[in-house]
């Protein structure tokens, strides 16, 4: 029994049932997996570019290795400021964040200024130097300037001077020279600089201090206009003397008043009204104090004895008794209306009381606000004049300051120009002769073995990043939202030669396309229940993908596993199934889909068990049509019940809407991709198309995939072949082609 090898069963997926038939997200992401892919796709053009690319840089080395060979030679110059450690300017700018950084940057620019290295060229060493008379007279300069390199080296005080020539005595006699000539220049510029910078100071110098005079003088004349005790107090404390407790005492009596007016205020509102005022044991006291009061009341007092006198003289009912009672009723009477008149009286007094106290309280507040007001002006006045006497003496500290920073300077200019020594330079180290090359070194080498690996490498990917072909199942499966049914390789690939294509699984049952074919049958057998893939549609982008290829051998593969096939051609536009199948009836779909004939007048029995085939008849004006009509829906209904499966081949898709019209009739579509024919964006085209008429796609088959080294079939071919065949005592062995496809129908069953 034959069966898959594992390296291709690995490489062939297999298609889950499909829910959604809609499009689908995908991952376009590339992985690492995806990378590795195609290097190994790539191989032979990395290992190709690689050895070319190698071979380049190589020869190119030992050009320059043995031509033009650079020796180098270097000194090192340090550089110690001696000068100013301030350099003070009228503005008082910011000075730089590592100003001896930039001093030496500078004597590194100072070392290639054009002084410097016209004077070096003038010494007869160096014009004795090869490098000298390799140049023409206008080209030393220049060339020097650019060979010549004076870079401070960081986090030092050193500044590295160095060339490179191609004669191994020339590079030490130039770096010296040019170290030696920058000595002297710096000797004799040492204090010509600062000559003149010098009288520009002390000129600046007596100006700071005419202005430091004018300062004090206009300073003193302002103190006489502050108020005593504010003057020679700290700037801190200026503003706090005599007139801010004046002000404080005044806020307070602000405080003070509006409180007592607050209270008075409340007592006012008390006794505003006379009626409703509360009457107090103090009230009632100031009442029976008083002379009529205490007249009236002794007056009842008096006829109250002489009423109890009568009464026991002459009893209640007397006439002297009552008239005595009469006279008592009328006298207390008259002193409740005396003693209320009186309460009236001191109440009133108390209320008029109040309202003068609110009075004079409100009068004394309005004094106390007005005379916080003008303490409050002579205040804000005091702070006026202190911010002015304050910024006074801030500019006459700034003038100060930058007196003793000009004094400061000028005694270390003087320094300078009495010493002539702005700078101390010294060469640390002297160029000596190169012992060796300098450029190229040999161990640039393995450096441009593995820049020409990554330069390929970087090429191979490129190459395959802006193919947008469909080559490989990973295509399909990256950017198409479809299953893959199965990959068939190209026929130049196959050791079995196969003369016919499109009968490939009939003529050649042991070649791997064979093999391919039925793994597009069992996964397609594998990808919906039985009852739910007997009309299959076989479709495709554009012309020449192979569309007849695939479904007469899908046919012919599940014929050979005991199916019952009808293989349809609904190519109105550009028939093939009477060339691939020999005798077919001249009637054929165009003679069912208008009523003249029937289905069982167009079949033709082919020479392989199980398979029938209906041409296409004649070439209608109308195919979109037909195949929409409801006799084409009858004629698959019927097909169905009669055949285990009816496969229809079909035009393009992106050409003609025959497929379309067809498609949505059907129980699926296989789409038919051709390898490196195909682009991703027609491909999804093709599959958009599909989805909108609401068509069943079962899954992709891979038409023509090359094997390429790295590719899908380069090891599967190898594989399979050796797989197919058995040693058994020095000689090889075919199986039968009828063991094959019985045990696979065994183990289909």
């Amino acid at each position: 029994m034959t069966t898959l090898p594992t390296t291709i069963q690995e490489q062939i997926p297999l298609p889950g049932p499909v829910i959604n038939n809609g499009p689908q997200a995908t991952s376009k992401t590339i992985t690492p997996a995806d990378i590795i892919g195609m290097l190994r796709q790539r191989l032979v053009t990395i290992m190709i570019l690689s050895i070319l690319f190698s071979g380049m840089g190589v020869g190119l080395f030992f050009l320059m290795y043995f031509k033009f060979p650079r020796y180098s030679a270097e000194s090192l110059v340090e550089c110690i400021s001696d000068a100013p450690k301030a350099q003070l300017e009228v503005s008082n700018q910011a000075m730089a964040d590592d100003p001896f950084t930039r001093f030496v940057q500078s004597q590194a620019l100072y070392i290639k200024s054009y002084p410097v290295l016209k004077k070096a060229l003038q010494d007869s060493e160096v014009r004795s130097t090869n490098w000298f008379k390799s140049l023409d007279q206008d080209e030393h300069l220049l060339e020097l300037e650019s060979d010549l390199g004076a870079v401070p080296i960081r986090d030092s005080n050193y500044i590295r001077v160095a060339i490179a020539t191609s004669t191994p005595t020339d590079p030490a006699i130039i770096v010296n020279t040019v170290v030696k000539t920058y000595l002297e220049e710096v000797k004799e510029r040492a204090s010509s600089v600062y000559r003149q910078e010098l009288t520009d100071y002390k000129r600046e110098q007596a100006g700071y201090r005419s202005q430091l005079v004018e300062k004090n003088q206009q300073i003193s004349d302002f103190v006489e206009t502050l108020p005593a005790g504010e003057a020679f107090q700290q700037k801190e404390k200026l503003g706090q003397g005599p007139l801010r407790e004046k002000l404080l005492e005044a806020q307070k009596n602000v405080q003070f008043y509006e409180l007592q007016v607050k209270e008075m205020k409340s007592l006012r509102d008390i006794y505003s009204d006379p009626a409703g005022m509360p009457v107090t044991p103090e009230d009632r006291l100031i009442v029976e104090n008083d002379q009529k009061v205490l007249q009236y009341d002794n007056q009842v007092f008096v006829l109250e004895q002489e009423m109890r006198l009568k009464k026991q003289q002459f009893g209640v009912n007397h006439r002297e008794y009552k008239a005595m009672k009469h006279r008592l009723e009328e006298s207390r009477s008259q002193l409740e209306k005396i003693r209320a008149n009186k309460l009236r009286e001191v109440l009133e007094l108390k209320s008029e009381q109040a309202e003068t106290a609110y009075l004079n309280v409100t009068n004394n507040l309005l004094a106390a606000q007005e005379k916080l007001q003008e303490v409050e002006a002579e205040q804000s006045d005091l702070d006026r004049k202190i911010s002015e006497y304050v910024a006074l003496l801030s500019e006459r500290d700034l003038l100060i300051e930058i007196q003793n920073r000009i004094d400061e300077y000028i005694r270390e200019i003087e320094r300078i120009v009495r010493e002539r020594a702005a700078i101390r330079v010294f060469q640390a180290v002297q160029a000596s002769q190169p012992l060796e090359r300098s450029f190229p070194s040999l161990f640039l080498l393995p450096g441009i073995v593995i820049l020409a690996l990554a330069a390929a490498i970087g090429l191979a990917l490129g190459l395959e990043l802006i193919d947008t072909s469909v080559r490989t199942p990973q295509d399909i499966a990256r950017h198409l939202s479809i299953a893959m049914l199965g990959s068939i390789p190209d026929v130049d690939d196959e050791e079995v030669e196969i003369e016919n294509v499109e009968t490939a699984v009939r003529d050649a049952p042991h070649s791997m396309v064979t093999e391919a074919f039925r793994a597009v049958r069992g996964n397609l057998q594998f990808s919906a229940p039985a009852d739910r893939i007997r009309s299959i549609l076989i479709t495709s982008p554009r012309p020449e993908d192979g569309r007849t290829t695939i479904a007469s051998n899908l046919a012919a593969s599940l014929a050979v596993g005991g199916k019952r096939v009808l293989l349809v051609d609904t190519n109105f536009r550009r028939p093939r199934l009477h060339r691939v199948f020999k005798n077919v009836n001249a009637r054929g779909m165009t003679n069912i889909l208008i009523g003249e004939a029937k289905l069982s007048d167009c079949v033709h029995h082919t020479d392989m068990a199980n398979l029938d085939v209906i041409g296409s008849g004649p070439l209608p004006p109308n195919p979109a049509e037909l195949l929409g009509s409801d006799l084409c829906r009858e004629f698959i209904e019927e097909a169905s019940k009669l055949y285990d499966h009816v496969i229809f081949d079909s035009p393009p898709i992106l050409l003609a809407s025959d497929a379309i019209a067809l498609a949505s009739q059907v129980d699926g579509t296989i789409v038919v991709f051709r390898a490196k024919e195909n682009s991703r964006g027609v491909a999804q085209r093709a599959c958009s198309m599909l989805w909108h008429a609401n068509a069943h796609v079962f899954g992709a088959v891979l038409n023509g995939a090359q094997a390429q080294r790295g590719g899908y079939f380069r090891e599967q071919l190898r594989t399979f072949y050796e797989y197919q065949y058995e040693e058994e005592d020095g000689t090889q062995r075919a199986l039968p082609a009828h063991d094959e496809d019985r045990s696979e129908d065994e183990d289909q069953a």
